[in-house]
Parts: structure tokens; sequence; C-alpha cells
């Protein structure tokens, strides 16, 4: 140990005299290597359980494959691996090549069959006043400099404050990178998401073509062959930016009443493909007479809040209930003093009020919950969200979002005209609606848990755009679709059916009791989850 001491203490000789760090340890250190392989120690071993071919000196290392896809797949592999250790892969020193292109790797040239070592360049000896001789002075002439910021922690915090916006935390800051293009983060997807029993196809892929052959839509994907889905077996698309669907696909979702939502590669709602052959006119009359109707629209609305607070407030009982934290429960007992408040308000602008006070409360609160020490969350933001947990609830709620509006068209519904959401401008309030009571045990919960297990990491996130927006990334977005096509199957009750349903069925059920409540006049109740 003393050994050990000793090389991390030691100078470095430079052309300007001896550098002394302060802190961790300067390039070049004899103790380098040595730290790197006691530290990647795990590393090893956890490749060795794997059929990865790994060659590595030091913090220099290869990975081998005999296919381009088998070492993409590596790539990602090894990525979380890292990632798991508090490490990530450098941008600008990582790359796919193979022997043909020619590569350098631990002072050597690999090109095809040939192995050729570098030519060494050696610096000029320094100056004789610093040159190491028995009784010669040398001269201290630094040691670390104070921390400044690297020009990526610049333009970020130029970013935020521009925007008033909080600064994430510093992990999603990594030192030393460059900064990034401003321009719009755009995301894509290697693969597109489709799996037996699915409800909702999702077109990620960009460039996809999606045609219809015989009974069977067809995806033709770029550079990789087609996929084939059964007609049948689909209920809605949705469509992530420069997709194409033929005339014929079209064609089909019109007839067959399935939705097909447009959305950009971010998930910002563009629009929907719906047949006004199938709306319900009488349906849409009832719901332009009752807009007039403010009792109805209040009634519905309180009804609405009072859905949303409680399942908030049910989301931190659960998770507070081995925690016990005291802001956690300030939290829930406001939560219940606005929702009784709520129930009260005699306009909606009040009622608009309640609500807002009990978001700020609950999403202060969970952030108190997320145990993970790779992320931190403080308050909601979006368009663009500005840090991890905010794009992950953001991408979670337009999925949900679009989910309600197939349901509303396929009722009959027109989703323009809302009740506790509204203003001049055009809309799919009623969506927004109905989506409120919904958001805490779908996404919200699906959220904390992802980030509480640790199924996502800081690095499945990208590198924040010139608004400051920070978006899941292309390889994390599929897992996660899966993850929201699992949490919306999961079976729950509901007081109109005798045995639980899933989350999607629930929702249908919630559509069709405002309808009842449009038709029937029995006053609209929201659903609320019981833990």
């Amino acid at each position: 140990m003393h050994l050990v001491e000793q090389w991390l203490s030691v100078g470095i000789l430079t052309r300007e005299g001896v550098y002394f760090p302060q802190q961790g340890i300067p390039q070049r250190a004899v103790i380098s290597p040595l730290l790197a392989n006691v530290y990647l120690d795990d590393f090893d071993e956890a490749i060795d359980g794997t059929k990865l071919k790994l060659v590595r000196y030091a913090d220099d290392f290869g990975v081998l494959g005999r296919k381009q896809q088998h070492v993409q797949a590596a790539r990602e592999q090894v990525s979380q691996l890292l990632g798991e250790m508090g490490l990530v892969l450098h941008p600008q020193k990582t790359s796919l090549t193979s022997f043909e292109r020619g590569f350098q790797f631990l002072g050597h040239v690999f090109s095809g069959d040939l192995v050729l070592p570098m030519k060494k360049v050696t610096d000029p000896k320094p100056p004789d006043e610093t040159n190491i001789r028995l009784g010669s002075d040398l001269r201290l002439v630094h040691t670390d400099a104070p921390a400044q910021n690297t020009q990526m922690e610049q333009a970020l915090l130029a970013a935020l404050k521009a925007s008033q916006q909080p600064i994430p935390p510093p992990l999603f800051v990594v030192l030393g990178y460059r900064v990034r293009e401003p321009e719009r983060v755009e995301i894509t997807s290697s693969e597109t998401i489709w799996r037996t029993g699915m409800s909702t196809l999702y077109l990620v892929h960009q460039g996809t073509t999606v045609k219809k052959e015989q009974s069977r839509y067809v995806l033709k994907l770029p550079k990789e062959a087609a996929l084939e889905i059964p007609v049948r077996e689909v209920e809605r698309v949705l469509v992530f930016g420069n997709i194409q669907l033929t005339a014929a696909v079209i064609a089909e979702c019109l007839e067959n009443q399935v939705p097909v939502v447009f959305m950009s590669q971010l998930g910002d709602y563009r629009g929907h493909l719906w047949s006004a052959e199938y709306n319900d006119i009488g349906t849409e009359l009832v719901q332009y007479q009752h807009q007039g109707n403010e009792g109805f629209k209040l009634a519905t609305a309180r009804a609405i809040v009072a859905g949303k607070l409680t399942n908030s407030r049910q989301l931190l009982l659960r998770l507070n209930r081995k925690r016990q934290l005291p802001e956690v429960a300030e939290a829930i007992a406001t939560l219940a003093e606005l929702l009784e408040s709520s129930l009260q308000a005699d306009n909606l602008n009040a009622l608009r009020g309640y609500e807002g006070l009990a978001a700020a409360k609950y999403f202060r609160a969970l952030g108190a919950l997320i145990v993970n020490p790779a992320f931190t969350f403080t308050e909601r933001n979006r368009r663009p969200p500005k840090d991890p947990v905010n794009s992950l609830l953001s991408f979670g709620y337009t999925l949900l979002f679009n989910n309600v509006l197939s349901l509303l068209l396929a009722e009959g519904l027109n989703p323009y005209l809302g009740n506790l959401h509204g203003s001049e401008k055009k809309q799919t309030f009623l969506a927004f609606d109905l989506v409120e009571e919904f958001r805490s045990p779908v996404v919200d919960s699906l959220v904390m848990r992802l980030i509480n297990q640790k199924f996502l990491k800081p690095t499945d996130f990208t590198w924040p755009n010139a608004e400051g927006g920070i978006y899941l990334n292309d390889a994390a977005r599929r897992p996660f679709l899966k993850q929201f096509e699992e949490r919306l199957s999961l079976k729950v009750s509901h007081p109109d059916v005798a045995e639980p349903v899933s989350y999607r069925r629930v929702m249908q059920l919630q559509v069709q009791r405002y309808k009842r409540a449009l038709l029937e006049g029995v006053p609209y109740e929201a659903f609320r989850k019981v833990n």
C-alpha cells in the first residue's frame, strides 16, 4: 500500500516543470493501467458470462464479432454493462470497424492480414533546467487549476437559464464532450414494435413503408427483412415521423375503423386519420348542446379532477408505505384537502387552480420517492422536457393520450369537445380530459418502477438540444414501448364489470361512461384505482 500511495502522489514531469495533481490521476501516471485493471475486473467477469470476445489492456479494449449486426449488438451490451458501473463509452473514441477498413489498437495498425507497429513519436527533451538530475532543483509550475465549466456545461447552463428551468443533475453532463449541434433531436428506432397479442402497431423505424397484401400488413424496413402482421390483430396505428402508408393500407384502416394517429419522431401529436362516415351525428349534436351547459361541464370536470387527485394520492400512499417520508406524508394530506376543495369549486377557473396546486405538490413528492441516485426530479416541465424523468412522463402521457383518442373515435364521440380543458384553439380537449384519471396509475407508476428498479439509466437519453430538451434515445424506446403495452394489459378492478379487466378496457369503459352521461343524463364518475 505504501508503494501505491507513492504512485498516487508522485508528480509528472512536463516541459514546464513538475505537475502535482490535487484530484484524480493525470495521464501517463504509472499507476493508471493498474487502477484501470482493478476497476474493470468486474467488467471482465461480466463479459466472461457472455458470448462476447474481448481484448483489453487497461481502459483500451476491443470486442470481436463475425457479422456487423453482432458487433452492433455487442456495443449496446457493453454500453449497458459499463453504465451499471457508472461508465460510458467515449463517442469520439469508439467506432465499429473491420480488418478490411483497418484500425489502430494498442500501438499497432491492423489492415487485412497485416499487423504493423506504429512509429512512436517521441517528445523533445525538456529544457536543461527541468531535466531530472540528482541534486538539481525542480520547480513546481502548477497543480490542478480551479475547476472550470466545459463547453458542454456552459452550453447547457445557458440553455437552461434562458428557459428558466432547473439544472439537471451532474450525471447528465459528461465532462469533456463536445457541444452537440444546435438542432432538434431526431429519435429513430432500430426495430418496428410488434408482437402477437398487441393491439397497437407502433411504426417508429424511419423510412418504413407499410403495404397491404391479402389480409396482412407488410412492413418493409430499410435494409431489413419485411415484417408481416395480420390485419385483424391491429386495432390502432401510431405513426412516428417519416413512415409511408400506401393507399391500400389507408383504405383498410378507414373501412375497418382503425384509427391512425400521426406524430413527430419525438412523439408530438400531429393529427389523426378517421372516416367521418363512422361519426355518430346524434351523439355529436348532444355534445355541442352540452357545450353550452355550464352545469354539466363543471360537474363533469369536478369528477375528472377528483379522479385524478384520488389516483395521484393513492400512488403516493403506495410508494411511501415503507419509506414513510414526512414530505410525502405532507403532500398526501395536502392532496386530500385540495380534493375536498375541488369538489366545492363553483367555476372552471377555480377548479383548474386547485388541480394545478395539487399537481405541483404531487410531483415534488413523487421526486422524493425516487431511490435511484442516477435520477432526480423536482418539478414537471415539458415542451421540451428538460430532464430524463420529465422526458419519460411526456412520452408516456403521449402514448396514453393516443389510446384514449382512438377509443373516443371508436365510440363516435367528437374528441374536440371537452369540459375541463378548452380554449378558442381547436384541440382534442375531450381526450385531454379523460386522460387525467389514468396518468398516475398507468404512466407515473410505470415510470417510477422503471427508474427505481434501474431498468433505465442516464445513458438511455439524448444530449440536451438547443432548447434544452432531453429525450429517450432510440435504443431505449423499444423496451419502454413494450413495458407500456404490458402496463395497459395489466388487469384491475372496475365497478362496471364483475371480473378484473385490462387498463385499456377500463379506458373504454370510462369513455362509455362519459357517453352515457351525455345521452342518458347519468353523472360521470371517474375511474379510481384501488390499491
